[in-house]
């Protein structure tokens, strides 16, 4: 990710109000097998193979899915919410289109990265750092510093900053266009070695899942524990594209998202003097409602988002969208906007408190 820095951070104060964690669920996770309608006729005719029939009761009409179990203490606390009924009206069914959708907070997919502008627009120029393997689009663009790091270096910070090769704007001479790249690039890292110098300690005890989400948790809480940490923290994990054997890949894919999460609740919840971290989990797109001839579902519309944080209107908030009621293309309708739920977690869950809560 080329960092992208557009104004000094003379107006920032040391702290963020409140640090956001963008988790991108890529692929199109299947919402009606995560927070699942058991209960409805509808659900159980259009998934006769795919149906989730055993798992944590979410009230008498849903049921979270069984891989998610361990998530029903952080569920039951208050400090995590599903959202129902997520997506834009009749996406774009290319991941690329969709995922631009999201990331810009517009149905063109054009202009900068939601998160970018948002923090622009209320004059903080802290820096947003994507910590996935493929960046994060949402972060880029306008006013800010946005910036790539590698979870991995969490384990050697000194390793990461004697891989980051020098930069030297001098070198461009008079291409001011050269210079200004370069320029740019110098800023990033300087931004990423002031990080790496001054990461949080891990809480003691504390059990990092295995794989790349679980690195990228640990770093996000690294990140969140250091005297001036970013304003947004992107994660990412991939896989959700279930066009076949669904039942094992998504289930195992769950299984991973919620031991990330359990690590994040209980990291956040061992930190002293911690800042206000709000999560969203969310996903380009949701899967359609019937199965497919290869064990698992394609492209849809309406899909659900996951809160973390402390304050949440409730368990559940807004409603399942109907499963008679679909859309020309044969989708769920969906009810939220993307960007009803990006202006929740920068500011506050209270913007979510005229939908429909649980």
């Amino acid at each position: 990710m080329l960092p992208l820095l557009c104004r000094s951070h003379e107006e920032a104060s040391d702290k963020p109000e409140r640090i956001v964690v963008l988790l991108e669920l890529k692929g199109g996770n299947d919402g009606l097998n995560t927070v699942i309608p058991y209960r409805d006729p509808a659900y159980q005719r259009a998934r006769p193979r795919l149906a989730i029939r055993e798992g944590p009761l979410l009230g008498e009409d849903l049921m979270l899915h069984p891989a998610l179990a361990s998530l029903m203490p952080v569920l039951k606390a208050s400090r995590m919410a599903f959202v129902l009924g997520v997506g834009w009206p009749q996406p774009n069914r290319s991941h690329f289109k969709a995922m631009d959708q999201w990331a810009t907070g517009s149905a063109s997919g054009e202009g900068p990265g939601w998160f970018a502008a948002a923090l622009a627009r209320k004059r903080r120029s802290r820096t947003l750092v994507a910590l996935g393997p493929s960046g994060s689009p949402a972060l880029e663009g306008s006013d800010g510093l946005s910036v790539q790091m590698q979870p991995v270096w969490q384990h050697n910070p000194h390793a990461g900053k004697t891989r980051l090769p020098a930069v030297d704007p001098e070198l461009a001479g008079d291409n001011a266009m050269l210079r200004s790249m370069l320029e740019l690039e110098a800023s990033g890292q300087a931004e990423v070695l002031r990080l790496l110098d001054s990461l949080g300690d891990l809480p003691q005890g504390l059990t990092i899942p295995r794989g790349s989400l679980g690195a990228q948790v640990a770093m996000a809480l690294r990140l969140i524990g250091a005297p001036s940490p970013p304003a947004v923290i992107g994660l990412e994990h991939s896989g959700f594209d279930t066009h076949s054997q669904q039942i094992p890949r998504h289930n195992q894919l769950l299984i991973e998202l919620a031991d990330a999460l359990v690590c994040f609740d209980a990291g956040l919840r061992r930190m002293n003097h911690r800042p206000k971290v709000a999560l969203l989990a969310i996903s380009e797109f949701g899967r359609r409602l019937n199965q497919n001839a290869s064990g698992g579902t394609d492209h849809g519309s309406a899909s659900v988002a996951l809160l973390m944080g402390d304050h949440l209107p409730g368990r559940i908030v807004g409603r399942y969208p109907s499963l008679g009621d679909l859309d020309a293309r044969g989708d769920l309708i969906p009810h939220v906007k993307p960007t009803d739920l990006y202006e929740s977690a920068m500011t506050s869950w209270e913007r979510l408190g005229g939908l429909m809560v649980l």
